[in-house]
């Protein structure tokens, strides 16, 4: 390949970057298993507890935390809302990650930034690869 070449598939790839971020992005399940630990571990999309909006509080109800053997919401019961969980892509570096069970309205109404990755770093972690095994796919081969 020459270097005009090169450029040329170069530039075609940057210039369609934003569909090649999507095609990594969206449904990527490791992406989603980002969001999953972070509800496990009851922190929200910006890395704080999750904390109930109609209480207050960042711990269950007693009586519902002895029936759940846990303390603090992880927004984990049957494993539906997990089950349902999808990302998409919706504009130019714009995702949501969102559940698509009846009563996941109802959960954002309870609690701020369910869906979401706190921690951005682990994201390139996952997403540059890819773009760069795309980009040496379409560029270099």
């Amino acid at each position: 390949m020459t270097i005009k070449e090169l450029r040329k598939k170069s530039n075609a790839f940057i210039s369609n970057i934003d569909s090649h971020i999507a095609s990594v992005v969206e449904h990527n399940e490791k992406l989603l298993q980002l969001n999953k630990a972070q509800l496990k571990s009851s922190k929200n999309a910006k890395g704080g507890s999750l904390v109930n909006n109609m209480t207050g509080s960042a711990n269950l109800s007693p009586g519902y935390a002895k029936r759940k053997n846990k303390s603090k919401p992880d927004i984990y019961d049957t494993g539906a809302t997990f089950r349902e969980m999808d990302l998409l892509f919706h504009e130019p570096k714009d995702y949501v990650i969102t559940s698509y069970t009846p009563y996941t309205p109802h959960l954002q109404d309870m609690y701020d930034d369910l869906f979401g990755i706190q921690d951005s770093n682990k994201a390139y972690g996952i997403t540059t690869p890819l773009l760069s095994n795309l980009y040496n796919r379409l560029v270099l081969k």
